[in-house]
């Protein structure tokens, strides 16, 4: 696919800006174009979808900063950091992967956030037939997820974006996944709005968060982050799964593991 999009995943696009329609810009530099004027660049194979007129709030631009700092050894202190802080099985998202996997198949597949692509990885196999976007805030993670998973054959999409502006038109993704994505977006409601909103009727949308009050040293080290403002408030696992359930969805299930909470919802 090389540094352009195929017709059938810019179908699935729209402007983060003014919710228009995307097209290849005709610039010497790879881009794409939205009639409003604004213009979205390629860089390495990844498409720049932040909306122009964003301007970061501390805790945004501090947990990306965050993240594009970590994404280098992310992989290795990722799992040493579920078993010993959150005290949460890694395999926990391994089940949860190849569960919303499963039903993205023949479809769209959204990951938001990809991080390093990890688990996914691990779980993509060549009989799974699906077109995969991957999401992120932070171009290193997105570099690093692009490299991991440039020898599967399925078409995968990188997009540096605000998840609460999501670049994609209403209805056209089959199922997402939302690992660890909840408890760093600044404004959750959106988060998840937007999560629902791109999703298809009856599809599926999955993931899990950090939360409070479950595990005393994943509290200190909670403590420690949001006082240097990097990630917003997280809340306790009942807040958060009364949260999910208020969304437009039915067949919702969670369960918590340690200070990780999985959920797993179907849209109405």
């Amino acid at each position: 696919m090389g540094e352009l999009l195929s017709a059938s995943v810019l179908q699935l696009l729209q402007c983060p800006t003014c919710g228009g329609a995307l097209s290849l810009g005709r610039q010497r530099h790879p881009d794409l174009e939205c009639v409003c004027g604004s213009r979205y660049p390629f860089i390495d194979g990844i498409v720049d979808l932040t909306p122009r007129q964003k301007v970061a709030t501390p805790g945004t631009y501090r947990t990306e900063t965050l993240l594009d700092m970590i994404a280098g050894s992310y992989d290795v202190f990722a799992p040493a950091m579920s078993i010993g802080v959150w005290r949460c099985s890694p395999l926990r998202y391994v089940d949860s992967e190849n569960r919303a996997l499963g039903r993205g198949n023949g479809g769209v597949y959204l990951k938001s956030p990809i991080g390093t692509g990890v688990v996914l990885d691990n779980c993509l196999a060549d009989y799974h037939d699906v077109t995969i976007i991957c999401v992120d805030s932070s171009l290193k993670m997105l570099r690093k997820a692009q490299r991991k998973l440039r020898n599967h054959p399925q078409e995968v999409v990188y997009l540096k974006v605000d998840a609460a502006q999501m670049p994609l038109r209403d209805g056209v993704i089959d199922s997402a996944q939302s690992f660890n994505g909840i408890h760093a977006a600044e404004d959750r409601d959106a988060f998840l709005s937007e999560l629902l909103r791109v999703v298809k009727p009856g599809g599926f949308v999955s993931g899990s968060s950090l939360v409070r009050s479950e595990e005393p040293i994943a509290d200190a080290l909670l403590d420690r982050l949001e006082r240097h403002g990097v990630f917003p408030m997280m809340r306790s696992a009942s807040y958060l799964i009364e949260e999910l359930r208020r969304l437009e969805c039915h067949k919702f299930h969670h369960s918590v593991h340690g200070a990780v909470v999985f959920f797993d919802l179907e849209k109405d």
